[in-house]
């Protein structure tokens, strides 16, 4: 269930819930782009971001996961308003990372997540469901550059979460995204 609430009957109750959410919650996007080197085959590319442990992996937070069986509640989907087509089931983890609170780890927090994959015909989907109500949903695709010339690895990102956190999200995704691609872009190469 997206929002833990239950319904009983009482509209006002109900209308408050959704006031409260609609005040507290926020959408966020963020997009990255890198440039692949000419070494760097395209499919073979696309095949890495299909393998969903290679996403893992490059993540700097994790400290452990594993498969799970995918959820019913709610079921994992692409979402409707980004024009995605899926090409297989989604596959779904539990992913357990290391959280900084605070500067120098003077308060570290390990946090569960839901990642749901689904492979896209240029690369993949990925759905992160995490506590306190936050969804990072990110488009991963190798394409042509615009203008021809080669290809690029972009990273499409939605952030669905509390006000109070996004700042949060938005700097941690800031600070990470070009260590990961370039560790994305050197393991491409190597499988090239």
């Amino acid at each position: 269930m997206l929002y833990p609430y239950s319904y009983d009957g009482n509209l006002d109750a109900l209308s408050n819930h959704i006031l409260c959410v609609a005040l507290f919650n926020t959408t966020d996007s963020l997009k990255h782009t890198t440039p692949l080197p000419g070494d760097v085959n395209a499919a073979k590319g696309v095949e890495m971001l299909q393998g969903h442990v290679f996403f893992i992996q490059f993540n700097p937070h994790m400290i452990k996961y594993e498969a799970i069986d995918k959820p019913m509640d709610p079921e994992p989907q692409l979402p409707t308003d980004r024009g995605l087509h899926g090409v297989a089931a989604p596959k779904c983890y539990q992913v357990t990372d290391k959280v900084h609170a605070l500067p120098a780890g003077l308060w570290d927090s390990d946090v569960v997540s839901t990642y749901e994959f689904i492979n896209l015909e240029k690369g993949v989907f990925i759905r992160i469901r995490s506590p306190l109500n936050t969804i990072m949903e990110t488009v991963w695709t190798i394409q042509e550059k615009k203008g021809g010339g080669g290809y690029e690895l972009i990273e499409d990102v939605v952030v669905k979460c509390s006000r109070l956190l996004v700042g949060v999200i938005r700097n941690t995704c800031e600070g990470t995204w070009r260590g990961i691609h370039e560790k994305m872009v050197a393991e491409m190469q190597k499988e090239s």
